[in-house]
């Protein structure tokens, strides 16, 4: 008698059944996904510490920037595991299952796009001097001077597109297709807003 579908067969040991060697390999997927992203996390914090963000807490102008580069770093971080979530890697998708993949998915993407908002608002009150009547004018100077920055604005104003377009009031009244288009704007915003950290230093 053979058995029946999905259950062990007697002459197979149960550590070596099929059914269990997927659902070793999709605990270690999981357990290295997890891994990484705080791995990473630890590393973006390491570089701010070592670039004296501690220290220049310390002041109020140099205490904003501080953060700025902070909430810059994690979010661009979250980025890049936003473009691997967005993906679609089989690997993921079967270890985790679509539907958590999209919970997770939800969560970074407003997660980065807040720190980057407030990123943005940290790093240019923080040039400003800590002056809120001088931030206007510092963020055109920033944007228009330094290298890169046209194209972070450029990356912002697609990535703010996409997550808009995300809220669910918004959503239900895009037809999918039409959606799904705009999403992918997400990767062109990624791909416009990170070079400036690297132009204008690696934790700017």
């Amino acid at each position: 008698m053979t058995a029946a579908s999905g259950t062990l067969s007697p002459t197979v040991p149960a550590h070596r059944h099929p059914r269990f060697r997927r659902a070793r390999v999709d605990a270690l997927v999981r357990s290295a996904a997890g891994s990484a992203l705080w791995l990473s996390l630890l590393l973006v914090t390491y570089w701010w510490v070592a670039d004296r963000g501690i220290q220049d807490l310390g002041g109020w102008a140099s205490g904003l920037t501080s953060t700025g580069r902070l909430t810059g770093l994690v979010a661009a971080d979250l980025l890049l595991v936003q473009v691997l979530l967005m993906a679609r890697l089989p690997l993921l998708e079967r270890a985790f299952g679509q539907d958590r993949l999209a919970r997770q998915h939800r969560i970074v993407g407003f997660t980065s796009f807040n720190l980057m908002l407030a990123h943005i608002v940290l790093i240019t009150w923080g040039y400003a001097g800590g002056g809120l009547g001088a931030t206007p004018s510092t963020l055109w100077n920033l944007t228009t001077t330094y290298p890169g920055m046209l194209l972070a604005a450029a990356g912002t104003v697609c990535l703010v597109l996409v997550v808009v377009t995300s809220v669910k009031v918004a959503r239900s009244r895009l037809r999918y297709e039409s959606w799904h288009l705009l999403h992918l704007y997400a990767y062109l915003g990624v791909g416009l807003a990170l070079p400036h950290q690297l132009w204008t230093g690696s934790s700017s």
